[in-house]
């Protein structure tokens, strides 16, 4: 099994934390990453995954400048090197610009059939241009299957005409023990809420899909009872500066902490540390959330949550079970919630245990690992 994908560690974000987990996951596999950035310690460590770096980035996914043409007919021969003379398929992380290098691999080289991982927001980029809407049409009509992230993600597929059949949906996972009750934050919460206020979270970068803005406007439509929270925010972005700006227009600023990017050892902690998760995602001119591993974190640590109604968070938490969803454009709609949640410990316990509950069933990474060998067996079967 090839991975080919430049969403991999120590890049952040949801799809390397999906990829590293599920693929370090698959006994008996022989797996190799094909990937960019840096050289890390753990490429090598006791996960067993064979993590081969090529320097640079995609900067170009179409093929109609140079820079583009050449990487993709460099990944191509990559893809070739290390699948020659070996029984393999190759896993793409989406289909543009992974994708497109498989079905050059596979047409001037001989390759192996491949499968891609589709996200969402990738269809929402590629159909802003013409030469890239051809481009992904003829990667998914080559590849031996498609994998999606949500059912929100395999409709979007096959409203752009991928057979039903040739879709499978593999929800992303989480580990909960690593999130769990194991995963302390009392020191980090008094440093946070020393006067014992209580701690909202969100945790993502700073995109304005992800609805931060909404939950500083919340958070000024609550009034004095915003001055007993804190609202953490985890992350960082091109949206931090006018975040912090609209937090001083709104006069919320003395309420929220601005934490950056925290490590991935410490991240639980702040899980540990918080009274309820708010990440109101909303549609961003088609920009979406595919799914929001952070929701299952967040659950995990039993904590009650609440999202936007868009993209696929409706499969991430279930309304009203395990939390909220809310409209991701409406300030008063998401007060409403917190303030409901906030002024009922009892709702928070309830709703924190179902979601942990819930995630312990049907969303551990050994679960979507399993679903990917299914998966791939299958593909192998065929071809």
């Amino acid at each position: 099994m090839l991975l080919v994908t430049e969403l991999y560690p120590p890049a952040v974000g949801g799809t390397p934390v999906l990829f590293e987990n599920v693929y370090s996951r698959l006994p008996g596999m022989d797996v190799t990453v094909l990937t960019g950035g840096e050289k890390r310690r753990r490429d090598a460590d006791e996960r067993g995954i064979r993590v081969v770096r090529r320097p640079g980035r995609q900067t170009h996914w179409g093929v109609l400048h140079p820079r583009g043409l050449h990487r993709h007919w460099q990944v191509a021969r990559d893809i070739a090197q290390l699948t020659r003379g070996r029984q393999a398929i190759v896993h793409c992380g989406r289909a543009l610009p992974e994708g497109l290098a498989a079905l050059v691999s596979r047409r001037l080289h001989g390759g192996p059939p491949y499968v891609c991982w589709t996200h969402g927001e990738e269809l929402t980029y590629a159909r802003d241009s013409r030469e890239l809407t051809f481009l992904l049409s003829r990667v998914h009509r080559g590849a031996a299957g498609l994998i999606a992230n949500s059912h929100n993600t395999r409709r979007k597929l096959e409203a752009i005409g991928v057979a039903a059949h040739r879709i499978r949906v593999i929800h992303p996972g989480v580990d909960p023990e690593r999130f769990g009750a194991s995963a302390a934050g009392s020191g980090l919460r008094q440093r946070l809420a020393p006067e014992g206020e209580l701690v909202l979270l969100s945790v993502g970068r700073l995109q304005r899909r992800k609805g931060h803005d909404v939950v500083l406007r919340a958070l000024a439509h609550l009034g004095g009872a915003a001055e007993g929270m804190r609202y953490v925010i985890v992350g960082d972005g091109d949206e931090r500066s006018s975040l912090e700006q609209l937090a001083s227009d709104l006069g919320v600023h003395r309420q929220v902490v601005f934490a950056g990017e925290v490590s991935d050892r410490e991240l639980p902690s702040y899980y540990g540390a918080a009274d309820l998760f708010v990440h109101p995602n909303r549609d961003d001119r088609g920009d979406i959330e595919g799914f929001g591993i952070v929701f299952l974190e967040a659950a995990a640590a039993g904590l009650p949550v609440i999202g936007g109604n868009s993209g696929g968070v409706p499969e991430a938490l279930e309304d009203g079970v395990t939390g909220f969803l809310v409209d991701g454009r409406d300030a008063g709609e998401l007060a409403r919630k917190i303030r409901l949640l906030t002024e009922s410990s009892d709702l928070r316990r309830r709703m924190g245990d179902a979601g942990r509950a819930r995630v312990v069933r049907e969303f551990t990474w050994n679960r979507a690992a399993a679903r990917l060998m299914e998966a791939h067996t299958a593909l192998d079967m065929a071809a």
